[in-house]
């Protein structure tokens, strides 16, 4: 049931994004189609990792990840808990105002595996989610095909549930807002 209510509110956000964009000019046409790597130094900082490969057509991008982070307390709010996730997932991007540059809006969807482990015991919990959300950023040009892309997303763990071990309990994180500056590099 969640995977079909992901699927179609992708589906329906999609829909209105394709029917707005806008085709370039002729002089435009050969660089239409855009492809990029990106990664999240965040990610890696907190004991994870971050790759996404995009591809871009006019104003419309796809992005295809895999992600993984530990995080910090702060974050999820227990001190009896370390906590860290892995997962992947799609998102669909449209730039309004120019072909992969500047403002753009989207949706996202994902699967992710978070680790939920009672500190000073062995015991662990893993649970599988679905994720599904909305974001917003802005892709800034640096130079040489390079940019930075500061983001932020909201965003709905289906699936996710409260962990109790040993006497302790950890809140699940069902909505959840992300911040994020990804660096990348556009082929095309």
């Amino acid at each position: 049931m969640t995977t079909r209510f992901a699927l179609l509110l992708i589906t329906a956000l999609a829909i209105p994004a394709v029917a707005l964009a806008q085709p370039g000019t002729e002089a435009d046409t050969e660089s239409r189609l855009h492809f990029d790597l990106e990664v999240d130094p965040t990610a890696y900082v907190l004991a994870g990792y971050s790759v996404h490969a995009g591809i871009g057509y006019d104003r419309l991008r796809v992005d295809i990840g895999a992600f993984a982070m530990a995080l910090p307390e702060l974050v999820h709010g227990s001190k009896d808990f370390d906590v860290s996730f892995n997962g992947f997932g799609v998102k669909l991007q449209y730039f309004p105002f120019a072909a992969q540059e500047g403002f753009f809006f989207g949706v996202d969807s994902g699967v992710v595996r978070s680790l939920a482990e009672r500190k000073g015991s062995s015991l662990a919990e893993r649970d599988l989610q679905l994720n599904a959300g909305a974001h917003l950023g802005y892709r800034i040009e640096l130079s040489g095909g390079f940019y930075a892309t500061p983001w932020i997303g909201v965003g709905y763990a289906f699936g996710a549930e409260d962990v109790r071990l040993e006497g302790a309990k950890l809140d699940a994180m069902r909505v959840t807002v992300f911040p994020a500056i990804h660096l990348g590099y556009r082929a095309l």
